[in-house]
């Protein structure tokens, strides 16, 4: 079911603003760009982004855009081709990409969709995906109007169906000259405005000079970019969306189970790796000191007692959606510093201010939607400069988002100011503790300007 383009524009006005990092994930970025010029237009700022952490890019040129100027004689369709190729090129090394791997379908620019060779087209960027060690697709929205954008969207889709823990982003680009009456898909869509640079995509943008009628002399109707278009591409943020992984995340009917009789699922007690996972947090958090920490997902409460025992927190709330599991944490006699309740993500979490939260492989339990909704929640329960602990179980979780996908969307969802302060990660888990800005954005509900460490939390560095 679709909404109205206005329904999603105010949306996007009010979603998190973030560097786009953290929607790339840990392997490479492929963009699908139905023409020359789109990988510009909507997704600089994800390309720039992985230009900054190292990452290959590959390029899906859907076509090569030879049918801009269909009238001009002295630049034919094969000849505008190659300058548009050529431009690309160049754009991609603008944008801090000189050499990136390149998949060119060479379907019929305005008719890509109506080709023979378009349904091969999905099973041949499925491959080039897995042979770059692709993290994140980007592609059109389905609904941004231009047949080859529609096209490259399918495909998008189609892609998703061979892999489906690949992240899928949609960007836009001519979305902007339709009304807000326009039907616009947003079902399964959680929308980020990322950042780009502004100049340096000016100058990407410069180099496809075809379209800004710098190339073509003898096609007055051909296509220009044009100027109420060129002069929105100086908007510091261009929108991405994270399209809903696949599957259900479990109800809480599972976790009843799981803890049934005395159960202890994850051998928390006993396990090497639980207790490899507990020292490592509290070396992670040496030297640091907190006043209060917040735990979700707490279950006998063993990660708050061992960071409260090692002295860098004074006192803890912890929280778990099982009640049985909660009076089995109060029973183990932790100490008085330590407090265990009910409550369950996104919305049922303690209220109060703390230094430090503590998530440990607990978000991939929860939606997409449901992390940004957390997301929001939190804001209101960090204090001044809080740290966030973020451990993330690599492995198979059986549900849509895994360990590293969740970590990511939470900390994309509280903005572009966190900053990564210590890393570590092993075979099986991926630990990383975060500071979020000393005066958090506020969230889109309350209109503040964020919490200010009210009720006496503090963090200092040692």
């Amino acid at each position: 079911m679709k909404g109205t383009l206005g329904d999603w524009r105010k949306r996007v006005a009010v979603a998190p603003e973030v560097c786009g990092e953290r929607l790339i994930g840990p392997g490479a970025l492929v963009v699908l760009s139905p023409h020359p010029d789109d990988e510009t237009i909507g997704c600089s700022g994800l390309i720039l982004a992985a230009a900054r952490l190292g990452r290959a890019v590959g390029v899906v040129a859907l076509t090569d855009g030879e049918g801009s100027h269909p009238g001009s004689v002295e630049v034919p369709p094969t000849r505008l081709a190659a300058i548009r190729v050529a431009e690309q090129q160049a754009a991609m090394a603008s944008l801090g990409h000189p050499s990136p791997e390149w998949l060119r379908l060479g379907l019929p620019d305005g008719a890509s969709g109506r080709d023979g060779r378009f349904g091969a087209a999905a099973d041949e960027i499925a491959s080039f995906c897995e042979r770059i060690g692709a993290s994140a697709l980007t592609a059109p929205h389905p609904d941004d109007p231009h047949p080859d954008h529609h096209a490259a969207a399918a495909l998008a889709m189609e892609v998703r169906r061979r892999l489906p823990n690949l992240r899928i982003l949609h960007y836009e680009v001519w979305s902007r000259r339709l009304g807000d009456e326009a039907p616009f898909r947003a079902e399964g869509l959680v929308p980020f405005r990322v950042r780009t640079a502004i100049g340096a995509k000016r100058r990407a943008l410069n180099c496809h000079e075809s379209q800004l009628g710098h190339v073509v002399p003898d096609d007055p109707g051909g296509f220009v970019l044009p100027a109420w278009f060129l002069g929105a591409m100086d908007e510091p943020t261009e929108t991405a969306s994270w399209l809903a992984m696949p599957g259900d995340v479990p109800g809480p009917d599972h976790f009843a189970r799981l803890y049934a009789a005395d159960g202890d699922p994850w051998h928390v007690r006993s396990s090497p790796y639980e207790r490899d996972k507990r020292a490592a947090a509290v070396a992670m958090l040496a030297g640091h000191s907190y006043g209060r920490l917040l735990e979700a997902g707490c279950g006998e409460g063993h990660l708050t007692a061992a960071i409260l025992h090692a002295g860098v927190a004074r006192e803890a709330i912890a929280f778990d959606r099982d009640p049985a599991i909660v009076a089995r944490a109060n029973a183990m006699g932790w100490g008085a510093d330590m407090r265990f309740v009910e409550g369950a993500m996104p919305d049922a979490v303690p209220e109060g201010r703390f230094d430090l939260v503590v998530l440990s492989e607990v978000l991939y339990f929860l939606s997409e939607v449901e992390l940004i909704r957390f997301g929001d929640v939190l804001r209101g329960r960090l204090a001044d400069g809080a740290h966030i602990l973020l451990i993330s179980y690599l492995g198979a979780t059986d549900t849509p988002l895994d360990g590293r996908a969740a970590s990511d969307l939470l900390v994309a969802a509280l903005g572009a100011g966190v900053t990564t302060l210590g890393l570590r990660e092993t075979e099986a888990y991926r630990m990383e503790l975060v500071a979020c800005p000393a005066a958090p954005v506020a969230s889109p509900d309350d209109g503040g300007g964020g919490p200010t460490g009210a009720g006496g939390s503090e963090v200092a560095a040692g």
